[in-house]
């Protein structure tokens, strides 16, 4: 049993369990937020999986019809409940993160459709979540309640292959990608080419295993692998894909490939 917990005669307590918050001496040390006002942040560990979801903690997360982690959110609030012989279900309150317009950037048509980088704004309403498989990876860019999303040097982005704003959200299941580096960010984006094994085939969520580096040649013939996306097309960044730096044999030599998430790639990512 936890430290500080008791075992409680089920017949004695009521059908409903009422839900609580996370007792922080359970689950893990209290953190001071903010010493001026005294409030703490409440945490959950979860050591099977290397991770830990704080209050006040932004993530990306999948969401829609593609299930792509193109969303952001802000963890406000963490409880848990638990029945008897059961393990117990934690709740993340989390409020959207909800982008706002960026001089000079060209908008989608589709007020519908999602934004994957730009600047985001944190909202009040709250939605819960008790499926945690569906976060991607952590964001660190804040300044106070406006946070900036953006491709940086060394990033592997998902880009719309035939990318224009008048996508449609409906259209978002048929869409086609590209997996890149982004070399440089400092004017508008230079970015480099990224192909399964460094060659071209069909590289889809079934494909578990596939490692990508630098293609040889672009898959539109005399195209060339590196290229420029423009400030203004920055909504053709679909979303970030975590990877991991990795040595691996590719065609008999040892090369320094990106292993990807594989839950963060897109199921039509055609090379």
């Amino acid at each position: 049993m936890p430290r500080g917990a008791y075992e409680l005669d089920p017949t004695a307590l009521p059908t409903n369990i009422k839900e609580i918050d996370v007792p922080l001496h359970l689950l893990a040390e209290p953190k001071e937020s903010n010493s001026e006002n005294n409030t703490y942040s409440q945490c959950v560990h979860f050591a099977c999986k290397g991770r830990t979801y704080e209050t006040g903690q932004v993530w990306s997360f999948c969401s829609g019809d593609d299930y792509l982690p193109r969303y952001y959110g802000k963890i406000q609030k963490i409880t848990f409940v638990q029945a008897f012989e059961q393990d117990p279900v934690v709740k993340l309150h989390v409020g959207r993160l909800k982008a706002t317009v960026i001089k000079g950037v060209i908008q989608w048509i589709d007020k519908r459709m999602p934004t994957g980088c730009g600047s985001f704004r944190a909202t009040k309403a709250l939605e819960i979540f008790t499926d945690l498989d569906v976060f991607s990876r952590q964001i660190s860019s804040e300044d106070g309640n406006n946070y900036s999303i953006m491709p940086k040097t060394g990033n592997i982005w998902a880009i719309y292959r035939n990318w224009s704003n008048d996508i449609d959200v409906v259209d978002l299941q048929s869409q086609t990608y590209d997996l890149v580096e982004i070399l440089n960010d400092k004017q508008d984006y230079k970015v480099l080419l990224l192909a399964p094994d460094g060659g071209f085939k069909l590289a889809d969520r079934a494909g578990f295993g596939s490692v990508y580096l630098g293609a040889t040649e672009h898959w539109i013939d005399g195209k060339d692998v590196r290229f420029t996306i423009p400030k203004s097309e920055l909504l053709r960044f679909s979303h970030q894909v975590p990877t991991s730096k990795v040595t691996k044999e590719i065609h008999g030599a040892l090369q320094e490939v990106y292993e990807p998430n594989i839950e963060a790639l897109p199921v039509n990512l055609i090379l």
